[in-house]
């Protein structure tokens, strides 16, 4: 059997196109696994939907308050998150922070397959405070002790063969345990080297029995490919309860840590680090970073407030609009949709009667962050006018409104808690769509203003 290592479909053949996702030369041969488990399970009968209790799932803090909202509000016991990210991104020092915190609470094994122990040692003398407290034996650390990295109850194991990994687990009874990666780790069962499509798919599932059998809370560390996407088979992210990627420039300080799927909490939900010499810390005050910078307004800026899971964020959309050389137009965006500012751009052209066919047009999110929602469209149609005729706006007026195709502003969701954050921000005027004026609070004191169209929207700005 064959198998696409980006969508996960199977074929009883090599092939060279995948008829599901259009890839090339994704096809990998899936060898047959022996039908003996590795874990005993219990049998289980069939319950009753109406008798099963309801209970309240039970989570587990880390004490990193942005890593716990992002998990849904702590870890539950027996799941399975896998965090992806490229390499030397953090992803190692992260669960390493995480790791230390939670082997107060219970006991902890970092399995690095990556790295030898004495390795491991050493970026852990960079997060370590000068003075580790000293905890007792059998005593349970305070919150004031689980604001330090302190590693010196942190069990850690220099081992790739998962088989040896699950006897540490089962004799020691280890409550969380780090995998440092699932692309250097493999298990006898399953044919094929380390980082082939049958040793990663078959590793997954192996931890994911274990964590639920064991009652332990796992996670696993993945690299991604060249594309975005965490190596190895699709089936990968289906298999575990969390989905986790850590992003960011290798030139940048700001690391973004977004749930794309979780079985516990909210997806969508994003966590921003920086990287320091002492590790990384999360940055609670965003504006500092997606807002603009300058002192003085400049043409091509506007503000907008986006939702990223359940926070809502203001954010800087950037634009530069000038006469094109050569005869030939550049459209390139970074951060924002492509085919949305396509779109955006013909809009403004039909609607508007204004000819950019002459134009190179950019549109950039400032701060390195990417967005979906499509609040931001009214933003990006006001950057790039004010760019194109260079006057500046003022930079406490926001923009929250979808842009129809007909050239109106369409309702977004949500208008509530994105003018809440406005009302934090010390706003002073904000632009919404008049479908949303009906549910706006009257508590709000900054000016609020409705608008059916677009071109209403910039005849008020621009006139």
């Amino acid at each position: 059997m064959f198998h696409c290592t980006a969508c996960g479909y199977k074929s009883v053949k090599w092939l060279g196109k995948c008829p599901l996702c259009e890839g090339w030369e994704t096809f990998a041969e899936e060898a047959e696994v022996s039908e003996e488990h590795p874990i005993v399970k219990e049998k289980t009968a069939p319950k009753l939907f109406g008798n099963i209790n309801e209970k309240k799932i039970p989570r587990i803090l880390t004490g990193i308050e942005g890593f716990d909202r992002i998990l849904g509000g702590g870890i539950v016991n027996g799941e399975t998150v896998l965090i992806g990210g490229e390499p030397g991104v953090g992803k190692s020092t992260l669960l390493l922070e995480v790791a230390g915190k939670l082997s107060f609470i219970g006991k902890t094994l970092y399995v690095s397959a990556e790295e030898s122990p004495e390795q491991v040692s050493v970026r852990a003398d960079r997060l370590r405070p000068k003075e580790a407290p000293s905890i007792p034996e059998g005593r349970s650390a305070s919150n004031k002790d689980q604001s330090k990295s302190d590693f010196s109850r942190l069990y850690i194991l220099g081992e790739d063969d998962l088989g040896k990994v699950y006897e540490h687990i089962e004799s020691n009874d280890f409550k969380f345990v780090i995998i440092d990666s699932i692309q250097v780790v493999y298990s006898s069962r399953y044919e094929g080297a380390k980082g082939s499509v049958s040793q990663i798919k078959g590793c997954a599932d192996y931890l994911t029995q274990i964590a639920k059998i064991k009652g332990c809370a796992i996670f696993i560390v993945g690299h991604v490919t060249k594309d975005g996407a965490i190596a190895g088979p699709k089936l990968l992210e289906h298999i575990v309860d969390c989905v986790f990627y850590f992003e960011g420039e290798m030139l940048s300080d700001y690391r973004l840590l977004r749930a794309t799927k979780n079985r516990f909490g909210p997806t969508g939900d994003i966590v921003v680090f920086e990287m320091s010499s002492n590790g990384l810390k999360e940055v609670k005050k965003l504006d500092e970073i997606f807002l603009p910078h300058q002192s003085e307004p400049v043409s091509g800026s506007s503000v907008v407030c986006v939702i990223e899971g359940l926070r809502p964020l203001l954010v800087e959309l950037q634009s530069l609009v000038s006469k094109a050389s050569f005869g030939v137009v550049r459209r390139r965006s970074l951060g924002f949709d492509f085919n949305r500012f396509s779109l955006l751009v013909a809009i403004i052209e039909k609607r508007l009667k204004i000819s950019l066919s002459a134009e190179d047009i950019f549109l950039n999110v400032a701060g390195g962050l990417r967005i979906n929602d499509p609040a931001a469209d009214l933003g990006a149609c006001v950057a790039m006018l004010s760019s194109l005729k260079d006057k500046a706006l003022p930079s406490h007026n926001v923009f929250i409104g979808e842009v129809g195709l007909g050239g109106e502003l369409r309702r977004v969701n949500n208008i509530n808690l994105r003018l809440k954050e406005l009302a934090r921000a010390s706003t002073k005027r904000a632009f919404i769509a008049s479908s949303n004026l009906k549910e706006v609070d009257k508590s709000f004191r900054f000016a609020i203003e409705g608008f059916g169209q677009l071109k209403d929207v910039v005849n008020e700005v621009f006139h």
